[in-house]
């Protein structure tokens, strides 16, 4: 596969570019730095002979578009799964159950929330009012990846898929890495914490668990069957496979049942959060959640999403990703962040963009689908690629779907808001175009070639406990600290003007300039140029344009921005409406025209401007906020967890804690019975009653 060229962001600094000051002042310790940098790395992973790495054991991992590789066909004919196969067992591997399954199902679309009213949408985006006459449901669907790797199906199966992948040049040891092999029982008390400290609001537990091939280590044998938690009840009534405590389900969907293309058995976590858009029978708004995470504290819908709101997204400003490709496959999930920015910033353009808590993460199916769909090539590499951190030299990296999400939701209303305005509301049916009133609008003089703009007043965030309240949401729990809202703007503008690594706030962040020459040139004659030119070639430009509109639209709502309520536009073409603009790879490669966005409307009818440009627009709305406090905890040594548990967990310092996640990095075998023993014994304090689908 040819690599993409390195776009002109992320090649060697020069004195103007993002970097500059820092080049300037520290160009020597930088120099050394990279040699340095340079030395390590070619210690750790030279190859005098091969351009490619040569993976600890010295094998060059296939290309995901290799040979080797092919999508798996649908079994003929399929397993017959009926109430008497909920769970079978294998003569392979013993009192083990399974569930049997058919690969490459087509997936169904995950049913979606209410739709908001129109008018609700209005209020909210367009007066910046509270919609006080609708309510969303607030119920969410928690979703798990989860593997037993203590499972013996496990092991062989690792073992072959790696020496396929690695082109079976030596023999794997499958009892290798044996920290990789460990169960805490973590899976059974997180959905136990859940029961605990969400009850009210959790409407169903999914858990997207590993499948094999029923033969037990044909790779390409199309006939599957699924892990299981053992702790499950399977003793169920015939005729159904759901297990319910209350009113609350779980359910299990495994890679062959959702994969838009399926390759076997997949080891890599990263492959199937890129195929989350893909999930069938869960709500389109989710919250995914690892194993090892726990609630230790009640948790609110506020904490998530609300249709107050919209998307609530945890983000670390003073941890950035930048948006520069990894030079070379390594662990971690580093590499990843960085190739997912770079896409990101090939479609909406560069900066740095600010790590996702690793705490329970906000999703949806259809953003996420939208996403593969705006990116193809890369979602279909990662979903191909059955380990992570797997891949020649020269492929880029996987895709980071759960780091990229809210930073593509976010990029999708920056660039919303810009077209919106001047394609929907400057411009004309015809993609004309005329600067000289946009320039006007802004509010620029007509002799005037600059328009400062200050700082930024809004009273968005002035009460969000009583907008919740008001849209029917109990805020006073609600442990999260909002800051930004999508409808006070862009919250990266400050991050690509001056580098800061502070959050967000438009009253002290540094003011901008709109220059007429640079932002509105008179050589721009159609509204889709004019919006590609602000949005992406100069993006600076946009960004000071988005200010100035929010703050021509007074302390709330975004009137400056849309297009009057009257104007209607007939589609040229029969057929269903676009919901959203181009989904292209790169901004170059979209047409961002009236005629070309609204190109289609069903049986010829006229479609509201404004009303299409509310939806599109409702689609992306967030808010950013701190996350509640949380004790990340990883367990080494006995010293060490000793010290996490009794004083991270148990101690003072723990009790604002609402939610723990516990990562097992022990290595040495001699640490195991006294570490495994304080887990155990710290999950069963806490979460000792058992779920009702519990055996």
């Amino acid at each position: 596969m040819d690599k993409l060229p390195t776009p002109v962001w992320a090649q060697v600094p020069t004195p103007r570019s993002f970097y500059s000051r820092i080049v300037r002042s520290d160009a020597f310790f930088g120099i050394f730095a990279l040699l340095n940098l340079y030395a390590l790395a070619t210690f750790f992973w030279r190859d005098d002979r091969d351009p490619m790495v040569l993976w600890g054991d010295g094998l060059v991992p296939l290309s995901y578009n290799d040979s080797s590789w092919r999508p798996m066909a649908v079994a003929q004919p399929p397993l017959v799964v009926t109430a008497d196969t909920l769970a079978v067992t294998s003569p392979l591997y013993g009192e083990q159950f399974y569930r049997p399954i058919n690969p490459s199902l087509p997936p169904a679309h995950a049913p979606r929330w209410a739709e908001m009213p129109l008018s609700c949408i209005e209020e909210i985006i367009g007066s910046g009012a509270d919609c006080t006459g609708w309510k969303m449901p607030q119920k969410f669907d928690f979703t798990y990846t989860w593997a037993n790797s203590t499972d013996p199906i496990y092991r062989p199966n690792h073992k072959s898929v790696k020496e396929a992948l690695l082109k079976s040049r030596i023999v794997t040891n499958p009892d290798a890495s044996k920290w990789h092999y460990r169960d805490y029982d973590e899976l059974r008390h997180s959905t136990r914490s859940l029961l605990d400290h969400f009850r009210p609001y959790a409407k169903q537990f999914t858990i997207l668990a590993t499948d094999f091939p029923s033969d037990g280590l044909t790779p390409s044998s199309p006939h599957r069957i699924g892990q299981m938690p053992q702790w499950l009840d399977i003793d169920l009534p015939h005729g159904t496979s759901q297990w319910k405590d209350g009113d609350i389900e779980l359910k299990i969907q495994y890679p062959a049942e959702y994969f838009d293309k399926y390759y076997g058995t997949t080891f890599n976590s990263l492959a199937i959060e890129s195929q989350m858009g893909n999930l069938r029978d869960i709500n389109d708004i989710f919250v995914y959640i690892n194993d090892d995470m726990y609630f230790v504290q009640d948790m609110m819908p506020a904490d998530f999403h609300t249709s107050a709101f919209g998307f609530v997204f945890w983000l670390e400003f003073w941890n950035p990703v930048l948006p520069i490709y990894a030079p070379i496959p390594k662990r971690g999930e580093l590499p990843q962040m960085r190739e997912s920015n770079v896409l990101l910033s090939e479609r909406f353009g560069p900066t740095n963009r600010a790590y996702r808590a690793h705490v329970p993460k906000v999703m949806s199916v259809s953003l996420v689908r939208e996403m593969a769909e705006t990116f193809p090539e890369a979602f279909e590499r990662t979903a191909a690629r059955p380990f992570r951190s797997v891949w020649p030299v020269g492929e880029h990296s996987d895709v980071h779907t759960l780091w990229m999400f809210p930073h593509y939701i976010i990029e999708r209303w920056r660039e919303g808001l810009l077209w919106a305005w001047a394609v929907a509301r400057m411009g004309g049916d015809d993609d004309s175009w005329n600067s000289g009133t946009a320039w006007m609008e802004l509010g620029g003089g007509t002799f005037a070639e600059t328009i400062e703009v200050g700082p930024v007043e809004r009273e968005t965030l002035s009460n969000p406990s009583e907008t919740l309240m008001n849209a029917g949401y109990v805020a006073s729990h609600t442990g999260s600290k909002y800051f930004f809202s999508s409808n006070d703007g862009y919250p990266y503008y400050a991050v690509r003007q001056t580098e800061t690594l502070d959050v967000p706030n438009l009253a002290k962040d540094a003011p901008c300039t709109i220059a007429r020459a640079e932002c509105l040139p008179p050589y721009i004659h159609t509204a889709s140029e004019a919006f590609k030119h602000i949005a992406f070639k100069r993006p600076q430009c946009g960004d000071c344009i988005i200010n100035r509109l929010v703050q021509n639209s007074g302390a709330r709502g975004l009137s400056a921005v849309l297009p009057p309520a009257t104007r209607t536009f007939v589609a040229p073409v029969t057929g269903p409406t676009a919901e959203s603009l181009p989904r292209v790879p790169t901004w170059n490669e979209g047409a961002f025209a009236l005629s070309d966005v609204l190109s289609q409307s069903p049986d010829g009818q006229q479609i509201n401007i404004r009303a299409w440009a509310l939806r599109m627009l409702n689609r992306y709305r967030f808010v950013v906020a701190e996350a509640p406090p949380y004790e990340f905890v990883r367990l080494k040594t006995t010293k060490k967890a000793i010290i996490s548990f009794e004083e991270g967990l148990e101690g003072p310092q723990g009790q604002d804690k609402k939610m723990v996640c516990i990562n097992d990095d022990v290595e040495k075998d001699e640490y195991l019975n006294d570490i495994s023993s304080l887990m155990m014994n710290w999950q069963w304090k806490h979460f000792s009653t058992a779920g009702a689908w519990e055996a």
